[in-house]
């Protein structure tokens, strides 16, 4: 079922691109001829490990073109494992747990902007391991580390009190390809204030200036 919910909404997202797709490349290319501010930052989203909700961080630098392009390159990582718990028999526990990290690259198209609002498509590839063990009554059984793959589309949509913090909602799908697919696959959101470090430093150095 949640393979299923994954495909879903992988095609759900590609199919809304498609007709605002020679638009996208046309405002891209304009945009990517502005010489690029530079952007770090931290963020957080939670997103399915083996069907219940664990949060993911991801410390990133990038560069924003003209405010409508945006490339950043992050690490993805889970602060605490996602755990699955099961009682296989009565009296017995078995514990798996998995976590995630990652370097993903991500690209990030605003399609409309006015005002105090902006809504973009973030995509992010990325590579790295999942270290998933297991412990059966508190003896552990295996600790091994996979390859992973994650592929992240999604739709972003931020309100801006200044142009260095906000208020930042998104949601979109994470397929992990590799040995955890199933395990890791699934839906992420995030929802919290969005803090711009790099838009505020660059604002006091021209304020300075």
């Amino acid at each position: 079922m949640r393979l299923r919910l994954v495909v879903f909404l992988a095609f759900l997202f590609c199919g809304s691109l498609t007709p605002v797709h020679a638009q996208m490349l046309d405002s891209i290319r304009s945009a990517v001829q502005v010489k690029p501010k530079f952007v770090f930052g931290l963020s957080s989203r939670f997103s399915s490990v083996d069907g219940s909700p664990s949060r993911t961080s991801k410390l990133f630098v990038g560069y924003d073109y003209y405010r409508v392009f945006r490339l950043e390159l992050g690490i993805n990582y889970m602060p605490n494992p996602g755990v699955t718990r099961t009682f296989p028999f009565p009296g017995d526990t078995l514990l798996e747990t998995n976590q995630l990290t990652y370097l993903g690259l991500q690209a990030e198209y605003t399609f409309y902007r006015k005002g105090h609002w902006k809504f973009g498509f973030p995509v992010q590839v990325g590579i790295g391991s999942n270290k998933a063990t297991e412990r059966y009554n508190n003896h552990l059984r295996f600790s091994r580390m996979f390859m992973v793959i994650p592929v992240e589309p999604g739709l972003n949509a931020l309100y801006y009190f200044y142009d260095w913090i906000g208020l930042k909602a998104g949601m979109g799908v994470r397929m992990s390809f590799g040995k955890a697919f199933s395990v890791l696959s699934g839906p992420y959101y995030n929802m919290g204030i969005a803090f711009f470090p790099g838009t505020l430093y660059q604002r006091i150095k021209d304020k300075r200036s």
